[in-house]
C-alpha cells in the first residue's frame, strides 16, 4: 500500500492538479483512479498552457483550421476545455456514481476575466455547464465579497461549486451560509438537496507565503494551524441545528486543502493535514514521487493527541491581509489565463 492508498483508507480523498489531454489519452488519469484510487482532477490555466506548447492538442487545432471558421484564442480555448472536462468527467464518472456524488468531480476555474461582475460571471457558469453536460463537473468560484452572491446563485441552480480563496473561517462561514440558502432555496421548490454539492478551497501553502511563519517552537506552519482551525468550524457547522434540521441527503460543505506550488519532496509535511471526510489537491509530480512511498502521516487533527497546539480566533488573518492575498490570487489567475490565451494565438498562426 503506497502512501496515496493510505491517506485513502484514513478518509482523505486525493484529487490533481493539473491534468491535460495527455493525461486522458495515455491512460495514466485511469491508472491513477484505478492504482492510487484518486478520486478528483482539475483543469488548470499553467498546465493547459504547457500542454499546448507542445503537441498534444495539435490535432484539435488542426481540425478547428480545416473548418475554415473565424475563430478566436477565447472560443478554441473553450473548445479544448470542454473537450478535457468530458473526457475526465467520464473516467471519474464510476468514482462519483460509487461515491453517491461524494467524490469524482472534475474541477475548472471561470475565466478570470469575467469574475468583476456577478452577471457576466453566472453567465459564464452557465455557458460551461452546459456545454460539458455532466453532473459530476465542479465549477472553482472565488470566495469574494463579489461573487458570494454568485456562489449562491448557482448552488440554486443545482450547479456543483468549489468556492475557492478561502484563508478564514469568516469567510468560510459565509460560503456556508450561501450554501444552506441554496439548499433551503431548493427545499421550498419541492427538489431534492441531495444532488448539488458545495466543497471549499484552503490554499494553504500560499498562506504560508504570504505569513512565512512556523509557529513558534514547532515544525507545523500558520497555514496547517488555520487548517486545524476550518476543520473544527466544519465539524461545528455539520452539528449545528440549522444544518441537522435539512432533509436527509444533504451533503456537508467538505474542505479541500490545496497542497499545490509546493515542491514534491517537501510535500509530506503538508500531508499531517490529513484528516476524515476532506480532500488533498496535488500537482502531477508530486503524485507520481509518493506512489512508491508507504508512509501512513501523522494526523495533524488527533484528539487523542498530547501535544496538541491550540489556535484561538484571534490568531487569524485581519480583512486586509485576506484582501491582499485574494487580489494577489486574481492577478496570477488573470496573468495564467491571459498566457494561455498568447499560445492559443500562437498555435493558430503556426
Amino acid at each position: 500500500m503506497n502512501l496515496l492508498q493510505s491517506l485513502r483508507r484514513s478518509g482523505q480523498s486525493i484529487w490533481l492538479d493539473g491534468f491535460e489531454r495527455s493525461w486522458v489519452s495515455s491512460g495514466q488519469l485511469q491508472q491513477s483512479i484505478e492504482e492510487d484510487e484518486l478520486r478528483g482532477t482539475r483543469s488548470n490555466f499553467e498546465a493547459l498552457n504547457l500542454a499546448i506548447q507542445g503537441y498534444a492538442y495539435d490535432r484539435d487545432f488542426n481540425t478547428l483550421a480545416q473548418q475554415g471558421m473565424s475563430r478566436s484564442a477565447r472560443s478554441d480555448y473553450e473548445y479544448l476545455l470542454v473537450r478535457d472536462l468530458q473526457l475526465a468527467a467520464d473516467r471519474l464518472k464510476p468514482v462519483h456514481a460509487h461515491t453517491q456524488g461524494r467524490d469524482g468531480y472534475v474541477q475548472v476555474d471561470l475565466p478570470p476575466d469575467t469574475l468583476f461582475e456577478a452577471e457576466t460571471a453566472i453567465a459564464a457558469a452557465q455557458k460551461i455547464w452546459r456545454a460539458v453536460g455532466w453532473s459530476n463537473l465542479l465549477l472553482r468560484i472565488p470566495a469574494t465579497r463579489l461573487m458570494l452572491p454568485v456562489i449562491e446563485q448557482l448552488l440554486k441552480e443545482r450547479m456543483n461549486v468549489n468556492a475557492t480563496l478561502v484563508f478564514s473561517p469568516k469567510v468560510y462561514n459565509q460560503v456556508f451560509d450561501c450554501y444552506l440558502r441554496g439548499l433551503e432555496n431548493q427545499i421550498q421548490l419541492g427538489e431534492s438537496v441531495s444532488n448539488g454539492v458545495c466543497f471549499v478551497s484552503f490554499a494553504i501553502n500560499r498562506l504560508d507565503a504570504a505569513i512565512n511563519s512556523l509557529i513558534a517552537h514547532s515544525d507545523t506552519s500558520f497555514g496547517m494551524m488555520q487548517s486545524r482551525l476550518l476543520y473544527e468550524h466544519y465539524q461545528m457547522l455539520c452539528q449545528s441545528e440549522r444544518w441537522r434540521s435539512l432533509p436527509k441527503g444533504a451533503k456537508p460543505m467538505r474542505l479541500v486543502w490545496d497542497c499545490t506550488d509546493i515542491p514534491p519532496e517537501s510535500a509530506w509535511q503538508y500531508f499531517q493535514i490529513a484528516t476524515p471526510e476532506t480532500m488533498m489537491m496535488l500537482e502531477p509530480s508530486t503524485l507520481e514521487r509518493y506512489r512508491k512511498v508507504s508512509l501512513l502521516p501523522t494526523r495533524l487533527i488527533d484528539d487523542e493527541s498530547d501535544e496538541q497546539i491550540l489556535i484561538s480566533e484571534t490568531e487569524t488573518l485581519s480583512d486586509e491581509q485576506i484582501d491582499q492575498l485574494v487580489n494577489e490570487e486574481m492577478a496570477r489567475s488573470l496573468n495564467a489565463f491571459q498566457q494561455l490565451l498568447d499560445t492559443i494565438e500562437y498555435k493558430q498562426r503556426r
